[in-house]
């Protein structure tokens, strides 16, 4: 069967299916969020964090997730204490795409075909560690993942995507991205109620991808990057924190700069690209996007406390995220739009020794329909969230967490690009009469412990 001799779509539009389907493994290169979380983010890390569904700006229960989302409110934590936990995240995926192939008769018809992604569990760490000195200074560290993914669909010759290369699809597609980020973190409590706090960040990520899209294309198709390549990336936190324990109210916001990385790079064996060029180095560069976060608090009321976060990351202006681009066979963008991400958390303590949580949270999907074939090998198009836990003391100081996470399955649809009469400097159009649609949902499991000293 092959599809890569094109079809006339409404419009007169001939569509090489290879160059309509150059955009679809790009997005291999971004998590969760992709499957990660909101967008490329997870929106909570670890097991106490993600059981209030990412809310923790203004309500700091444990190192990680205040480290994490403000470095001012680890002055609020009661005593000194470290954490660990693991997350396990299983992402369920499915993609599916209609283009058009030649009816044998000089004309064309629609193929339609769906392509479910091979299951597999991630595991996504977290640590932190504060210190409260006598003083005004309260010390952090913390290390965790806050992006990870990994994508393995099949060939699949009835999937217009997945068909084989020789036959203008992409065949088999494989990824794996990990980021991790370490915040040596700097709380300093100016009064009784208000505290300020910076952590600079540092970050490592892991990158492998094949076939790579961003590659401009040879005679037999796309090369694979899929020799792990590292990337080292910096960037800074800065945050406020205020608690008034008469009203038990507490406000916090934080800014998180973007993160700024080096470019991936692979070595592949030298090909001959579609313009005659010799290409034997790939190289991709893409940031970690700026988030902006505010959050209110309250334990005024025995036994509970509860956080509501408020958080703008910004996708569109982020290196790798931003404007799409399609043109000669590679893809320069995503167009993912920034969004809003709304959390709602709530702990009820039934004792020194045992807590319940439960969250709740909403983000805008950053994908739109525009842009839904850019982004259909790790769509983060999830847009709601929820999670429950509990933590269980065993001695006075030694506290086990566990918490259940469900992100809930959304799609993002649109038609697929492709070039007029595929002929190279053209500029690419959506070509109606073709959809692809990626839809995602995840399930996540965390294991962790928290010491008090």
């Amino acid at each position: 069967m092959d599809v890569s001799t094109g079809a006339i779509a409404p419009g007169e539009i001939k569509m090489n299916t290879r160059h309509i389907l150059t955009a679809a493994l790009l997005v291999a290169l971004f998590s969760a969020p992709a499957v990660a979380q909101t967008g490329h983010a997870l929106n909570g890390v670890g097991a106490v964090n993600q059981s209030m569904a990412g809310a923790g700006t203004a309500l700091p229960l444990d190192p990680s997730g205040a480290i994490h989302w403000n470095p001012a409110s680890i002055s609020g934590l009661e005593t000194s204490e470290i954490q660990f936990s693991m997350e396990m995240m299983r992402p369920s995926l499915t993609l599916e795409s209609t283009a058009f192939v030649p009816d044998g008769l000089g004309g064309f018809v629609p193929f339609s075909g769906s392509t479910e992604g091979t299951d597999g569990i991630f595991a996504i760490p977290s640590f932190g560690m504060v210190y409260k000195t006598d003083g005004p200074w309260t010390f952090g560290m913390g290390a965790y993942g806050i992006s990870g993914f990994g994508v393995n669909y099949p060939g699949d010759a009835m999937n217009p995507i997945t068909a084989p290369q020789s036959d203008g699809g992409f065949g088999s597609i494989y990824s794996q991205f990990g980021m991790l980020q370490v915040a040596p973190t700097f709380a300093y409590q100016v009064n009784d109620k208000w505290s300020i706090g910076f952590a600079p960040t540092i970050n490592q990520a892991v990158l492998a991808v094949d076939p790579f899209p961003a590659a401009t294309p040879g005679a037999d198709g796309y090369p694979g990057a899929n020799h792990t390549a590292s990337a080292w990336g910096y960037g800074g936190q800065v945050g406020v924190y205020y608690m008034d324990d008469m009203s038990g109210i507490s406000f916090g916001a934080s800014y998180k700069s973007t993160q700024k990385f080096e470019d991936f790079e692979w070595n592949v064996n030298p090909y001959v690209d579609m313009f005659g060029g010799t290409v034997d180095l790939l190289s991709f560069g893409m940031d970690y996007p700026a988030m902006a976060s505010v959050g209110v608090g309250f334990s005024g009321m025995e036994g509970w406390k509860f956080a509501f976060d408020a958080r703008y990351i910004d996708y569109a202006n982020t290196n790798g995220f931003g404007d799409p681009g399609f043109e000669d066979g590679v893809v320069d963008g995503f167009g993912w739009d920034s969004i809003m991400v709304f959390a709602l958390g709530a702990q009820y303590e039934v004792d020194d020794c045992l807590s319940f949580r439960f969250g709740v949270a909403m983000n805008d999907n950053p994908i739109s329909s525009e842009n839904a074939m850019f982004n259909v090998a790790a769509p983060g198009c999830v847009e709601q969230h929820a999670s429950a836990g509990l933590s269980y003391c065993v001695g006075k100081d030694f506290f086990f967490d566990i918490t259940y996470r469900k992100a809930f399955e959304n799609s993002a649809s649109g038609m697929l690009w492709g070039d007029h009469d595929g002929n190279p400097g053209t500029p690419p159009e959506q070509v109606p009469g073709t959809d692809v649609t990626s839809t995602l949902s995840t399930d996540s499991l965390l294991i962790g412990f928290r010491v008090k000293f």
